[in-house]
């Protein structure tokens, strides 16, 4: 996902949701929808969005799905979190990422089958740190300087990176049509 379209995805499901009347915001259901595709590729779009129904945001769910599912397994590490752009102020930047990361959790764990401890140290800490992540906000003056805008692009190449690491950790375990296979 480039820059630009993922801020014209943001954009046209942050629209979307709004027409639906939907309280998630576009970073919370792209967290979710990445979650659930962590857990099961054959997740459909629409499952991450419980509180509308609509056929237009269906469809776009359903695009979303699929570049999702492109970043996450492309071996480049393409995948990015779907977050507000960087001119956007700071503190909604760092509540957007917020809400990701708990839409992410709860992607995880919403059919039930997710259990922590079967992965490994180093992927059950970067859950950890999610939840962590998932409550975070700003201060007055952490939103000061150049030092905050680094530390925020720190935390979304870390969630980045560790929502790479849980999906690679969980996708080989499954069974089945939907699982990944590897080339030799």
């Amino acid at each position: 996902m480039t820059e630009s379209s993922s801020s014209n995805i943001f954009e046209a499901l942050q629209h979307g949701l709004t027409q639906a009347k939907s309280v998630q915001t576009p970073g919370e259901v792209h967290g979710t929808l990445t979650g659930m595709l962590c857990i099961d590729n054959a997740a459909r779009g629409a499952q991450a969005v419980e509180d509308v129904e609509s056929d237009m945001l269906d469809s776009a769910l359903d695009a979303l799905r699929e570049m999702t599912l492109e970043g996450l397994f492309d071996p480049d590490l393409s995948f990015k979190p779907l977050l507000p752009d960087d001119e956007v102020e700071l503190e909604r930047r760092v509540q957007a990422l917020a809400r990701w990361c708990a839409g992410f959790l709860y992607g995880l764990s919403a059919d039930g089958e997710f259990d922590l401890s079967r992965l490994s140290a180093e992927v059950r800490e970067v859950v950890g740190d999610l939840t962590e992540l998932s409550r975070a906000g700003l201060t007055a003056e952490d939103s000061d300087g150049e030092s905050a805008e680094g530390d925020y692009a720190e935390l979304v190449e870390y969630v980045r990176v560790g929502v790479q690491m849980i999906f690679l950790e969980l996708q080989p375990k499954r069974e089945g049509p939907a699982k990944r296979e590897s080339l030799h």
